[in-house]
């Protein structure tokens, strides 16, 4: 590796330890972007964002296939992902996804989670909120952090309180934290509001399962499997699992 290439890669890394709101104040080039966009127009500056962030997607895609190529290392960027975008534009959602969960990943996790509750507080006509602040729970879920998904729904849920994706959200995660007697009334209104939603059935049964209503959760069960689209197993699955839970709970 040359000596350019030594630094860029070095310099890189050293970024990488830095959480985005320290780097905002200390590398003079994001500070140069903030400041110079915070004075643009909103739609100049969204305009800025957006081009900035495809760019850097459609960079990193065809660095990859490159990189395979010619059986080279992926040089450093010059920033994480979404970096730049985040400091053009503060409330560009997919930004804001992307710098959050890497904040996150990279064990600072009060910065990641402060940047992902942001998403909860845009503006709801915000282009594609509902799905970026799902794809922000599961990110949490799989990350292990059931409480963290809590958080969220919950924050999204003061900004939107009918709105279903996050009644439904809410109820899954307080199931996968272990919180079943609290997540219960969240099905149960997810339910109300769509009855015929094979997903939100399985959640609801799988719910009754956990807290040992076998006979509701196998009813309710029943019908996610009915109205289940095909290839979606997951009521399938789950009526499985209960049967064999209460064969092994009989006497």
């Amino acid at each position: 590796m040359n000596r350019a290439r030594m630094a860029k890669t070095t310099k890189a890394a050293t970024r990488t330890k830095q959480c985005f709101a320290e780097l905002l104040s200390c590398d003079p080039d994001l500070a140069v972007l903030r400041a110079e966009y915070a004075q643009k127009p909103p739609a100049e500056r969204r305009a800025a964002a957006e081009w900035t962030y495809n760019e850097s997607v459609a960079n990193s895609l065809v660095g990859v296939a490159f990189a395979r190529v010619k059986g080279e290392q992926l040089p450093a960027p010059q920033w994480p992902p979404g970096f730049a975008t985040l400091a053009i534009d503060p409330e560009f959602a997919p930004a804001l996804l992307s710098v959050g969960s890497h904040e996150y990943g990279c064990g600072r996790k009060e910065e990641g989670m402060k940047l992902l509750l942001q998403l909860t507080q845009l503006p709801p006509d915000t282009a594609d909120w509902l799905e970026i602040i799902d794809k922000a729970g599961q990110w949490l879920m799989d990350a292990g952090d059931a409480a963290g998904t809590c958080r969220l729904y919950e924050a999204a849920l003061r900004a939107r309180p009918d709105e279903q994706e996050f009644i439904t959200g809410l109820g899954w995660a307080l199931c996968r934290a272990g919180k079943q007697s609290e997540a219960l009334p969240w099905l149960e209104r997810a339910v109300a509001n769509d009855p015929n939603n094979s997903v939100v059935l399985s959640d609801y049964g799988w719910g009754l399962t956990e807290l040992g209503r076998f006979d509701e959760a196998e009813n309710v069960l029943a019908k996610a499997v009915q109205l289940a689209p095909a290839g979606y197993d997951l009521p399938a699955n789950n009526l499985e699992r209960l049967r064999q839970l209460r064969q092994k709970a009989q006497p």
